[in-house]
């Protein structure tokens, strides 16, 4: 991503979670102990709350076993009344796992929770182990939030642009005027960029090629958007970026609105199309997600009607900012 002027920058906006995508991004490290450990010493990292496994090497033979908290407790509570002692002694190795199920740092969260949930019912909830310069392990809980989040993350993306939905896009900012703007003078800026004519790039080339103008045109935007912006897809061949500007004078606020006009236009030159890109701010310290979505489509719509293919910068440095109702 370009990096932006520090005009547009500003202060933070509030920021969602990361959602995994990979298993190493939810995997935490663990310890490992050698299969020719007693039980009695592995009992020294089971009294930590956190440590839920360990992993088992068998240095001879190079494999790898799981041994569990719930494993480890049945060992030691013993189920034909041997004494504690007794079953102290016994090696880690002897009442491991040694099937447990390995995958990748690279593997998606989908497929993890997918393999994860095929194992016997017996051993389905154990952790998956993750090998790298030292082990990892994931909890079936862990993949299951982090599986969760990953999905609720693809409803809210466009599937063929990867760029977040216009309902998305409206949630955020709304909750964006919210949290971020009342008390301060920061304002919410939103642009909107489609392209000329869609229509007849389809008909001329296939619906193949159009789609690949989308996901080029998004990367685009994506590209020019400033840090901490949030691009959507408007709908069929428009797309949107929000982004929270810093507290400015009303003067340098259009200056700003001007500015991100030219840099989108910028971002899209080389395409092959002509693009038209709208942009509007809000107030100082208050906006309405449904007013910003109305001024950069009418201008959208305004442009379409009157044929103009760009903003020229004559309309550039014409933009207004909306009065407070």
């Amino acid at each position: 991503m370009t990096a932006a002027p520090a005009e547009v920058a500003g202060p933070a906006a509030p920021a969602a979670p990361a959602v995994p995508r990979h298993l190493g991004q939810v995997a935490v490290p663990v310890r490992s102990v050698r299969a020719v450990d007693r039980v009695a010493d592995v009992e020294i990292l089971f009294r930590a709350p956190a440590c839920q496994v360990v992993v088992v090497r068998d240095d001879e033979g190079g494999d790898v076993g799981l041994l569990t908290r719930h494993r480890f407790t049945e060992v030691m509570t013993g189920r034909l009344g041997y004494g504690r002692a007794v079953l102290a002694r016994r090696l880690v190795g002897e009442v491991a796992d040694w099937s447990p199920l390995v995958l990748d740092a690279s593997t998606s969260v989908v497929d993890a929770a997918r393999a994860a949930m095929a194992r016997d019912a017996a051993v389905r909830h154990d952790d998956v182990l993750v090998p790298g310069p030292s082990w990892s392990a994931a909890s079936t809980a862990d993949l299951v939030q982090a599986l969760t989040a990953a999905v609720a993350d693809r409803s809210a993306r466009d599937p063929l642009t990867g760029t977040l939905s216009r309902a998305h896009l409206v949630a955020t900012t709304t909750r964006w005027a919210s949290h971020a703007l009342p008390g301060t003078q920061r304002r919410l800026l939103l642009a909107a960029v489609d392209v000329v004519r869609m229509d007849d790039v389809n008909a001329a080339h296939g619906l193949d090629s159009g789609d690949a103008l989308l996901r080029a045109l998004a990367e685009r935007v994506t590209a020019a958007t400033p840090d901490g912006g949030v691009v959507a897809r408007l709908d069929g061949d428009a797309f949107a970026t929000l982004v929270l500007l810093p507290a400015v004078h009303e003067d340098r606020a259009l200056e700003v609105v001007a500015s991100l006009r030219e840099r989108l236009h910028g971002a899209c030159a080389g395409l092959g199309v002509d693009v038209r890109v709208a942009v509007a701010a809000s107030v100082a310290g208050w906006a309405d997600a449904g007013l910003l979505l109305l001024e950069v489509e009418r201008e959208l719509r305004s442009s379409r009607a009157r044929g103009t293919p760009t903003s020229t910068p004559s309309d550039a440095t014409r933009a207004t900012l909306p009065t407070r109702h």
